[in-house]
């Protein structure tokens, strides 16, 4: 039998219990008034084998999530909006086959791929899924996410992805750049993006980026749509392959609001210090 369990954290700070116990619900203190109350629930299914070798690798699935709640301010179709991006995303499967219904429905068909697979090679290693929600921003104007997965299936190596989400709490809408920044930002958001790039790379300006071993377009740079509206700036993140082989690995690059000043036209989404 699957071992399966389930904890649960309260709030935007969160007290989290034991898997396997009923979790206790409990008011936690909000950072600021206003701000959208949410429970974290996370899910372990293993192989029902590992019950039998507790100190072996273990193939598992573990799912993490926050579930949000109606306020006094947000309309409860708002949140309902904010709450199905998330399990949708998180049921989203790379193949064209229907994704599952549910949560639980994608655990154990995660288990019931992976027994496939040892039957059909026996020397199969263990495999693992991780996918976690966090909240990053929880503030009246503006709810951040971040969504990370680590997952290994057999193969060479284990693969990885960090995806953003910035929404308006108070519509459940997604906040995209032209929401923040001026019309036809891009050239000199861009450019300002590339000096931060060739810095955490450690690439001169008049290094060609494609010959570096990155898959700009026509050899320019540009900065894609994985951004975190963070307290200290604008953040984006370059996924493993989506500008480089494997060996390039994951990019980040941080642009403070000091140097975005002039591309800036509304504030209202920019978190509160």
């Amino acid at each position: 039998m699957n071992h399966v369990g389930k904890a649960l954290m309260i709030g935007g700070l969160g007290i989290a219990s034991l898997l396997n116990l009923s979790p206790s619900v409990a008011k936690t203190a909000l950072p600021y008034p206003g701000t959208l109350p949410f429970a974290v629930s996370k899910y372990v299914k293993t192989d029902g084998r590992c019950a039998h070798l507790p100190k072996a690798p273990c193939t598992q699935i573990t799912v993490a999530y926050p579930q949000f709640h109606p306020s006094s301010t947000p309309t409860s179709t708002a949140i309902d909006a904010i709450n199905n991006h998330i399990q949708q995303l998180l049921l989203q499967k790379a193949a064209n086959d229907r994704p599952p219904q549910d949560i639980e429905s994608a655990m154990s068909q995660f288990i019931r791929d992976y027994h496939a697979a040892v039957k059909e090679f026996p020397r199969q290693g263990v495999w693992a899924d991780e996918k976690q929600v966090e909240v990053k921003t929880n503030q009246p104007h503006l709810l951040s996410l971040q969504f990370s997965h680590y997952f290994y299936t057999g193969g060479a190596h284990p693969n990885s992805s960090r995806t953003y989400w910035n929404f308006n709490p108070k519509t459940g809408t997604l906040i995209q750049l032209s929401d923040v920044l001026v019309k036809g930002y891009a050239p000199k958001l861009n450019a300002i993006a590339e000096q931060h790039f060739r810095a955490v790379k450690a690439l001169s300006p008049s290094t060609s980026l494609n010959k570096a071993g990155f898959w700009f377009e026509n050899d320019k740079f540009q900065v894609n749509d994985n951004f975190l509206i963070a307290p200290e700036g604008l953040i984006f993140f370059f996924n493993t392959y989506e500008i480089g082989p494997y060996v390039v690995g994951p990019t980040e690059i941080k642009i403070p609001y000091t140097e975005l000043e002039e591309l800036i036209k509304d504030q209202t989404f920019l978190p509160t210090p």
